[in-house]
């Protein structure tokens, strides 16, 4: 664990960003918490979207992430939806479906096959995910049209698909309403088999910045919720609710060609250098080098080989008085651009930097 190296957390702007996702005119809302909710913490995260937005449904990757969220708060009100690893047709933890308030999302016929057999499991919802495209998980139309005989008599709680494009601008044609058309032909199988679909969504965060897909029952709100934008140009003006701070650990001056840390780097110029507490033990990134980092309103570039406790910025050498150690850095702050653009200098997503923070960087949560 670090000290004065930590990711802040402010619940409000999370609040806030709820309020703009249901300004926009959407339906309910079925927050994406995978991921230790992208790396801003599972269970104060699914707190705070239950007790105080008053969600009701959320939506996690693994059974085990929901069955360790419901060990530490075991007065959740909210029913949590697994959407992959499911682990559903396992014997050994079958019970966590039978005793706590959680549903898998069925993908592949099979699972279908064991849950429709198992008295066990004769209350268990029924969500089924289709493949209208994406090609990664979900049921076949041809798939769904052998099922759907099986489904009249208990009916389709929750019916879903995935876009696979939906962070490109939308066009008329293209992939992302292709899958919408697919999705429609799901929807129209099983109201021709007389199965009841009761609850429908399709739109992740792409899509929602578009509203794109409104018109079903829910919307999965996932990257957007925590602050960054998917589509560009960018639109979403929520707020990114995590800071990454840290601080200047030491600096020194050095002189064009002179070696700087592990292998072959040496200095492009004099210049001035400050070492911070970031290494790829903290953010699990190694593709920093080059990055332009602001301190005190002097920029500067992560310098060298990250190391796996600490990483170089090289200043120009006229600034060397404006930094000194013990300086504050803020990797990424509240503003969702500065995440965006490190992410494109770093060659990668906002998704990586955010689930990138290891565990040994404390959250510090707080509301406004």
């Amino acid at each position: 664990m670090r000290y004065s190296t930590y990711l802040e957390v402010n619940l409000s702007l999370l609040q806030e960003n709820v309020k703009k996702i249901q300004e926009m005119g959407a339906p309910q809302i079925l927050p994406m918490v995978k991921a230790d909710a992208y790396g801003n913490g599972l269970v104060p995260i699914s707190q705070f979207l239950s007790r105080e937005m008053n969600i009701r449904k959320l939506g996690c990757a693994t059974l085990g992430e929901a069955v360790h969220l419901y060990r530490e708060c075991p007065d959740l009100k909210s029913e949590m939806i697994i959407f992959s690893d499911t682990e559903v047709s396992s014997e050994n933890w079958m019970h966590f479906y039978e005793n706590l308030p959680i549903t898998p999302v069925l993908h592949q016929a099979s699972d279908v096959d064991f849950v429709l057999k198992n008295k066990n499991l004769k209350d268990l919802p029924l969500i089924l995910k289709i493949n209208t495209g994406m090609n990664r998980l979900g049921l076949s139309l041809d798939e769904l049209e052998l099922l759907a005989p099986r489904l009249k008599g208990r009916g389709v709680e929750h019916l879903m698909t995935h876009f696979a494009c939906s962070y490109y601008p939308l066009k008329e044609g293209d992939k992302t309403h292709r899958q919408m058309e697919e999705f429609k032909k799901a929807k129209k199988l099983l109201n021709d088999h007389g199965v009841e679909v009761r609850e429908t969504s399709v739109s992740n965060s792409g899509a929602i910045e578009q509203k794109f897909g409104f018109q079903e029952t829910y919307i999965r709100p996932g990257l957007m919720l925590y602050g960054p934008p998917s589509v560009e140009p960018y639109t979403w003006d929520g707020h990114q609710i995590s800071k990454f701070v840290t601080k200047i650990l030491k600096t020194f001056e050095v002189k064009k060609g002179t070696p700087v840390g592990y292998g072959i780097n040496v200095a492009p110029e004099d210049g001035y250098i400050g070492i911070i507490p970031v290494g790829y033990a903290d953010l699990s990134v190694t593709t920093l080098s080059g990055v332009e980092i602001l301190v005190n309103g002097v920029k500067g570039k992560i310098f060298a080989r990250v190391n796996m406790d600490m990483s170089f910025i090289f200043f120009p050498i006229k600034d060397k008085n404006k930094i000194k150690s013990g300086d504050i850095v803020e990797i990424w702050n509240h503003d969702n651009r500065t995440i965006a653009y490190l992410a494109d200098q770093a060659k990668t997503i906002p998704y990586h930097l955010m689930c990138a923070v290891t565990n040994r960087i404390q959250r510090n949560y707080k509301v406004n």
